[in-house]
């Protein structure tokens, strides 16, 4: 879904982030922590439209059991991208 990127503010996503699952939101949100700043205009949509997924599917992507294919192909540097700062800053 399209969205206005001047809407895609960060208390926006933060709210967004909030899942119904502890590990996705302290994932979700260390990932905005680093990089919503530095965020393009289409990296935003493109993190919109991944946050318009269901829970358990992203957690499959995020943990590596999955990886995003077919139409999420799109999302294949996103999840990267979210792991690296959710799973790899102290």
């Amino acid at each position: 879904m399209k969205t206005n990127t001047e809407a895609l503010t960060e208390g926006y996503f933060r709210w967004r982030c909030r899942r119904g699952m502890k590990e996705l939101d302290f994932i979700l949100n260390r990932y905005l922590d680093a990089n919503f700043q530095s965020m393009s205009g289409d990296t935003k949509q493109l993190f919109n439209d991944f946050l318009e997924e269901q829970d358990m599917l992203l957690w499959y992507w995020l943990s590596g059991k999955q990886h995003p294919e077919g139409e999420h192909q799109k999302f294949a540097d996103l999840v990267k991208d979210i792991c690296a700062a959710g799973y790899h800053q102290k």
